[in-house]
Order: structure tokens, then C-alpha cells, then sequence
């Protein structure tokens, strides 16, 4: 789920291109801020990663599998979370998952589910328990990702700059809307089985390991 699985030469040069420069300024800020880091923070990124690597190598259905991205996004916050999404995101692509091209889109659209996660679990921790908070912060994370993703089918769809600042190309706004109407579905199961493993395994960190629960 939330993944362009996409070759190399698809995608418009200009819309990778961005892609590529606004995750990487993402990813900078986020290393700098977190410069200071214990060590086991950076452990934890690594765990965590080697547990989002593997949840996105498997399969639930058609279009989509499981990203663990909101359970990331919790443990690790906005910025540990993103650079997780883009590491992952690239070894992904040195398996097959997509092209390299792709690498900092993927990234963005992952991270637009990694972001949002601790605040919104925050928020809701404070009126639920922390199985419950999960699963509610995974529906609004992954919300926010699928959103990132349609904007960048419906970019892509647009073709070249020109289209796009024209406003007229009608055929990318319908072959986009179908795009959507076919994908709904299965992105709505993603995210039921999304907020079921999260709520789930914060549940049992809980239990186990509360430390780790911001």
C-alpha cells in the first residue's frame, strides 16, 4: 500500500526530479535535527525499518500490502520515521519494487502516513487506550498517504509542465478519476488490516515494553 510500484521512464522527468529534491530536503532537516540522537533511537530506526522492509514484501491482495508506517511513525516521530520511509523506499527499489526514479516519491507518499502518526496518536491517547488510539492514528495516517498518492498519479497524469499549467488536459483528469474509483476498495481493506496489526502490536507494547510509547 502507498507504494509506486512504477519503472524507470514513466513518470515526467520534472515531476521525479521534484520528487527526488523535496525528499531529500525532508530527509537533510531530519538529520540534522536529530544529529544529537542516543544511540538506541538510531537502533531503533534500524529495527524498525528492517520490520517496514519486510511488511512491504508481502502481499495482501491486488494493489496493495501492509506498510507499518503509522507503527513506525508512532515509535520513531516525523523525522526518524521519513528517513526509515526512505531507506526502505530505496532498497525496495534495488529489489525490483518500483524504479529508482521513483525513490523520492515513494518516499514523500510514505512519509506522508510516517508524519502525521505521533501527533494524531498523541492526541487520541489522551481519551483512549493505546490499542484503540493505534488503530484510529493508522486510519488518519494512511488517510493522509493515499491523499499524497493520488496527487501524484493525478501530477503524473497531467504529463508535462505546459498540460499542467494549462488546465486542460481532460483525459489525465478522467484516466485519474477512474484511477480512484478502482483503487478505493482495496485501499480500504489495506487500512482495515493496517489499523488491526497497529492497534494490535501497541496493545502489546503496552504490556511489554511501555517505554517505548510516546
Amino acid at each position: 500500500m502507498t507504494h509506486l510500484h512504477i519503472a524507470d521512464g514513466v513518470l515526467p522527468t520534472w515531476l521525479w526530479i521534484v520528487g527526488f529534491a523535496l525528499a531529500f530536503a525532508f530527509a537533510a532537516g531530519a538529520s540534522f535535527h536529530h544529529r544529537h540522537d542516543r544511540p538506541d533511537r538510531l537502533t531503533l530506526l534500524a529495527a524498525l525499518g528492517a520490520v517496514m522492509l519486510l511488511a512491504m514484501s508481502v502481499p495482501i491482495g491486488p494493489l496493495v500490502h501492509l506498510s507499518f508506517a503509522p507503527m513506525v511513525g508512532i515509535l520513531l516521530g516525523p523525522g526518524l520515521g521519513f528517513l526509515a520511509a526512505l531507506l526502505v523506499n530505496a532498497t525496495l527499489a534495488l529489489l525490483g519494487h518500483g524504479g529508482l526514479t521513483v525513490v523520492g516519491l515513494n518516499a514523500l507518499v510514505l512519509g506522508a502516513a510516517v508524519a502525521p502518526a505521533r501527533p494524531v496518536y498523541r492526541l487520541l491517547r489522551k481519551r483512549m487506550k493505546p490499542g484503540r488510539a493505534g488503530a484510529f492514528t493508522a486510519v488518519a495516517a494512511l488517510a493522509c498517504s493515499v491523499a499524497a498518492l493520488y496527487v501524484v498519479i493525478a501530477l503524473a497524469n497531467r504529463g508535462d509542465l505546459a498540460s499542467l499549467l494549462a488546465d486542460d488536459d481532460h483525459a489525465g483528469a478522467q484516466a485519474t478519476g477512474r484511477f480512484v474509483l478502482f483503487s478505493s476498495p482495496f485501499w480500504v481493506l489495506a487500512t482495515v488490516a493496517e489499523a488491526l496489526v497497529t492497534s494490535s502490536v501497541l496493545s502489546f507494547l503496552a504490556r511489554v515494553r511501555p517505554e517505548l510509547l510516546p
